[in-house]
């Protein structure tokens, strides 16, 4: 057995072990990570290898070892970790709940003197794709990206000392979605105020319309009357009574 594979082994077994947040395994995980610096790649490709196969629920744990490790060991181990922990950090927080993801933003607020600031920015860009209340990282020199202050924590001298890294294909993809986003965002608002506009023209002609039918009275049609002839009543003629005629009994019979 090669010395590398026997390394991979034995810190496989003990990194299995790690199955929640303890202080003590991380310290003694990162003293064996010390010890065998010379074979940080074996030590770092294990620990990708793992945390790629734990459950979700012990993922936390594995990444607060790498930043045992970075913090207190670095060197090599900060550059071979650099290359992964984009996708270690996204992939994590796909397969992870809300209260995980919370611990996640923490421990990325502590990086930004650990990690350069152009993996930083790739990092939050991915991470914004699955969360978009994720903030993201402005680039050094990069006014054009929205900026949370509470990230801006990095050493002035620090600044200083750093070159801008150059944008590699990858980065020039992030921001051209980003931009993307921004664009059918400004387009959604420029169609609702559209929309509200023409809904307030449409009122105001009615609102006129209305206006004009209730100033203009209606004039109605003259009635004819038809004249009502006066008409004398008509009378019947008084008759006479007849005169009463006496007859003697005799004619009466």
């Amino acid at each position: 057995m090669s010395k590398e594979k026997e390394i991979a082994e034995e810190y496989a077994s003990s990194l299995a072990d790690l199955t929640v947040n303890s202080k003590p395994l991380i310290n003694m995980l990162t003293i064996l990570a010390e010890e065998n610096v010379e074979h940080a790649g074996v030590i770092v490709e294990t620990v990708e290898k793992h945390l790629e196969k734990v459950h979700p629920d012990i993922k936390l744990p594995v990444l607060y070892l790498v930043d045992s490790i970075i913090k207190n060991v670095g060197g090599a181990y900060t550059q071979k970790f650099s290359q992964s922990i984009v996708n270690m950090f996204t992939r994590t927080f796909k397969q992870v709940d809300e209260k995980i993801r919370s611990q996640m933003f923490k421990l990325r607020e502590t990086w930004h003197d650990v990690f350069p600031a152009t993996k930083l920015y790739q990092l939050d860009v991915k991470v914004n794709l699955i969360d978009p209340a994720w903030p993201i990282q402005a680039q050094p020199q990069q006014s054009n990206i929205h900026v949370n202050p509470n990230f801006l924590k990095k050493n002035a001298t620090a600044a200083t000392t750093s070159a801008t890294p150059s944008l590699t294909e990858e980065e020039e993809k992030m921001r051209s979605i980003l931009a993307k986003k921004e664009q059918e965002l400004l387009m959604l608002q420029q169609k609702k105020i559209e929309m509200q506009l023409e809904q307030t023209r449409r009122q105001l002609e009615m609102a006129e319309k209305n206006a004009k039918k209730s100033s203009v009275t209606p004039v109605s049609a003259p009635v004819s009357v038809m004249p009502i002839a006066m008409v004398n009543p008509v009378v019947a003629p008084v008759m006479p009574a007849a005169p009463e005629i006496n007859l003697p009994v005799k004619a009466r019979l």
